[in-house]
């Protein structure tokens, strides 16, 4: 993914500017900023999730040499199997009127041309693979009848099991207890070889074990774009509370 001087406006007025940065394969991005900064703009600009009040352009915008600006509906159909976003509230996010297994042939089905015991058996498939037990019960299951962590895990499968190149994760493991703050961590440990992943958190012991390279908004612009280390070794703001939050506990 290649991004040049990336905007977003909404009726006129700016709220993201000059954003560019890029990231491969087996790369870790970890989106920092204070609440309002524009990190869940930037994860819905990048996957095209906007209304059309917003207006967003760029001098690049690629996603492996596609120009996402250029793409028409049904081409972004595609993209969106290859780019999956995770929204921060699963339990919203997911809809309340469709069991675990309709969701699941419902993606499938518009992504992929398996039949229905295929979809059925790749679904289990990839919940199994991210530590679910009883999968028929959960199969049959509302998003309301789960927890806040298996929502979040539900939703993290549904983003996986059409294999997508490029994960953008929105504070997926905000409002969890350290179990399953955990299980999230490790689940994506053990993808991030294989994908590029882009994720927003707040919480900084997860972007230094987790990410590369990290990015910093401030007020919709990019404050600082550096490797993971560097950061945390210099004199910033993120690295002085993470040193007071963190370092000084263990």
């Amino acid at each position: 993914m290649k991004i040049q001087n990336l905007s977003l406006s909404f009726r006129g007025t700016t709220l993201l500017e000059k954003i560019s940065f890029s990231v491969k394969k087996g790369e870790v991005v970890a989106l920092l900023g204070e609440s309002g900064s524009g990190k869940s703009l930037l994860l819905k600009a990048l996957a095209r999730l906007l209304n059309s009040n917003f207006h967003l352009r760029a001098d690049t915008f690629c996603v492996e040499e596609k120009k996402v600006l250029e793409l028409s509906k049904s081409q972004l159909r595609v993209l969106r199997s290859e780019l999956a976003l995770i929204l921060q509230d699963a339990q919203l996010s997911l809809y309340p009127y469709l069991d675990v297994g309709a969701l699941f042939h419902l993606l499938l089905k518009t992504h992929t041309n398996l039949n229905t015991k295929e979809r059925k058996r790749k679904a289990f498939e990839c919940l199994e693979s991210l530590g679910f037990a009883e999968l028929e019960l959960l199969w049959h299951s509302y998003v309301f009848e789960l927890s806040v962590g298996m929502a979040r895990r539900v939703s993290l499968a549904l983003a996986l099991v059409c294999e997508p190149k490029f994960l953008l994760c929105d504070e997926i493991t905000s409002s969890l207890d350290e179990e399953n703050t955990k299980k999230i961590v490790q689940i994506l440990k053990n993808i991030k070889a294989n994908k590029a992943c882009i994720f927003a958190t707040h919480d900084l012991k997860i972007a230094k074990e987790l990410s590369d390279r990290v990015l910093v908004l401030q007020q919709g612009t990019i404050l600082h774009n550096m490797n993971t280390c560097d950061f945390f070794q210099q004199d910033t703001f993120y690295s002085r509370l993470y040193k007071e939050l963190y370092v000084r506990s263990e």
